[in-house]
């Protein structure tokens, strides 16, 4: 699972084992995987019940990869300890292992975020992007700081580029990958943990016994209901992060009205930090305090400006107050940088060198990275894949730009349906010109997701169709003028397009980049 070498400090997995009255015959264990193709010589295989499908039918596969060890769900409390001998590896059955999962991946690799400054980031857009700022102000004020999330592990160090440690399937990974990632990260040298907490991995514990000093907030739109059943039980799997161990602070955007309901469910005596670029919604959440028991801070952005450049803004806040001059693009990048910012404030950073680090800041790769062109228009590369983060992609773009405003995006398949036709009306209504082209299609028929999308789309003339995603980006780019800009939105940083559940390799920044360089005038 990690890409080191290095030997990790860990606990004896049979002094662990005897805190639950379980003995066993003496094994060197060197890792804990829950999945069976990723054990090894060394690994404890923990045979969990999941969702779908019970662990315990993969223990011969993760044998035959040579685990040493597996621990397995007992059926009742009569056979907890009870030790099978298969293939001479001991199969020890234990019982409710779901409850003490987190605590042995915990203990297995000395409570490491007990350790360590974590900072955990959740919304429906922005926890990229907000957990890899927090990580790079942090390393710019002389404390390296590691990543776990949708672009993988990586490890931010003073004066240095990023250096990514490890891929994730998750954005959220399992329970036993977070403790081991975040185990190899304080090992490298970080003192600050930022990581992605998804609404799936909140629902299934995947963060059980990690310790959080500091919860984000950024924004509640619609996605993922083809997972949660309906909107009210997604927002509170979001809110499960409130309950995570070590919880002192909270970041969270007053411009959502999620907020208040965060408010209501936050922990007495945990410290609340206000962040708002609009203020008048802000406004109402401030009226709200008065009925908590809560420290309360703030963090307001005044007087943004947007230029090509990027943009300029006032930081008023509980720590001081400063002029910013901000090289990334969009309202929402503000906003993003402001609970970066006051993450980072309430453990105790300075504000100056904060301020002095906000100047130098580098956007995430694939998240509103604009690459230039001399003979036709700029592209911008962005996630955008919901209906909020797609019209705010398309709002950020408009300031940028005086000619005319291209979109070139598509839906997924085998997910959420009812956004799609939400995206075709808010392209319509933001963009110029739209295209809709191939976006992880999986096992879906291209042509009935794009008739999904062109659902919510009234005015045609605006609309192409090109199924081909790197030919739909390319026309786009030969249709614009220097003056324009062009929105390619739902790849971002993947290095992928799934289709009839093969992933083929695509780089999007890759290709952008490529095509600007090659029709360069």
């Amino acid at each position: 699972m990690t890409s080191s070498n290095v030997k990790l400090n860990i606990r004896p997995i049979a002094r662990l084992l005897a805190i639950f009255d379980i003995v066993i015959d003496d094994v060197e264990i060197d890792n804990i995987v829950l999945d069976s193709r990723n054990a090894k010589h060394g690994s404890l295989f923990i045979a969990q019940q999941g969702i779908k499908e019970n662990g315990s039918q993969y223990i011969d596969d993760a044998l035959s990869k040579g685990a040493e060890l597996v621990l397995v769900d007992a059926e009742d409390i009569e056979k907890h300890g009870k030790i099978e001998h298969v293939d001479g590896v001991q199969v020890i059955s234990f019982f409710e292992l779901d409850k003490q999962l987190g605590f042995i991946c915990s203990a297995f690799h000395q409570h490491v975020t007990s350790i360590l400054q974590c900072v955990a980031v959740t919304g429906t857009n922005g926890k990229t992007s907000v957990a890899h700022l927090c990580a790079q102000l942090s390393a710019s004020c002389n404390e390296s700081a590691g990543t776990i999330g949708t672009m993988g592990v990586a490890l931010y160090a003073q004066n240095q580029a990023p250096v990514k440690i490890s891929e994730t399937i998750n954005t959220t990974p399992d329970i036993a990958s977070m403790h081991e990632f975040a185990h190899l990260l304080k090992h490298q040298g970080a003192r600050r943990l930022c990581i992605e907490a998804s609404s799936h991995g909140l629902h299934q514990n995947r963060l059980s016994a990690f310790n959080i000093e500091v919860a984000a907030f950024t924004n509640l739109t619609q996605d993922h209901l083809d997972y949660h059943s309906n909107f009210e039980d997604y927002a509170a799997a979001k809110r499960l992060l409130l309950q995570q161990p070590g919880l002192r602070y909270l970041v969270i955007n007053g411009d959502d009205k999620e907020s208040h309901n965060w408010l209501n469910e936050t922990p007495e005596h945990t410290t609340i930090c206000l962040c708002s670029v609009k203020h008048t919604s802000a406004n109402s959440l401030l009226d709200a305090y008065c009925e908590h028991q809560h420290q309360l801070k703030f963090c307001l952005a005044l007087n943004p400006q947007y230029t090509s450049q990027g943009s300029t803004f006032d930081i008023e806040s509980s720590w001081g107050s400063a002029s910013v001059s901000l090289p990334l693009i969009g309202q929402f990048n503000i906003a993003n940088v402001l609970t970066a910012f006051s993450a980072l404030l309430l453990q105790g950073l300075s504000f100056d060198s904060l301020i002095k680090a906000l100047s130098s800041l580098q956007g995430v790769p694939g998240r509103m990275e604009v690459f230039k062109s001399s003979s036709h228009g700029n592209i911008i590369v962005d996630y955008a894949h919901t209906p909020d983060a797609l019209e705010q992609a398309l709002t950020a773009a408009r300031k940028h730009v005086s000619g005319s405003l291209t979109v070139v995006f598509g839906c997924g398949g085998d997910r959420d349906h009812s956004k799609r036709s939400l995206m075709g009306s808010i392209a319509e209504k933001c963009a110029d010109k739209v295209v809709l082209t191939q976006d992880n299609s999986r096992n879906e028929d291209l042509e009935n997701i794009i008739a999904d999308i062109q659902q919510g789309i009234k005015d045609t003339s605006k609309l192409k169709i090109i199924s081909k995603r790197t030919a739909a980006i390319e026309q786009a780019y030969l249709d614009s003028q220097v003056d324009d800009l062009i929105l390619v939105a739902g790849k971002g940083h993947e290095e992928y397009l799934e289709l009839n559940s093969v992933r083929e390799y695509y780089n999007e920044r890759e290709y952008v980049k490529q095509l600007t360089m090659e029709l360069r005038g």
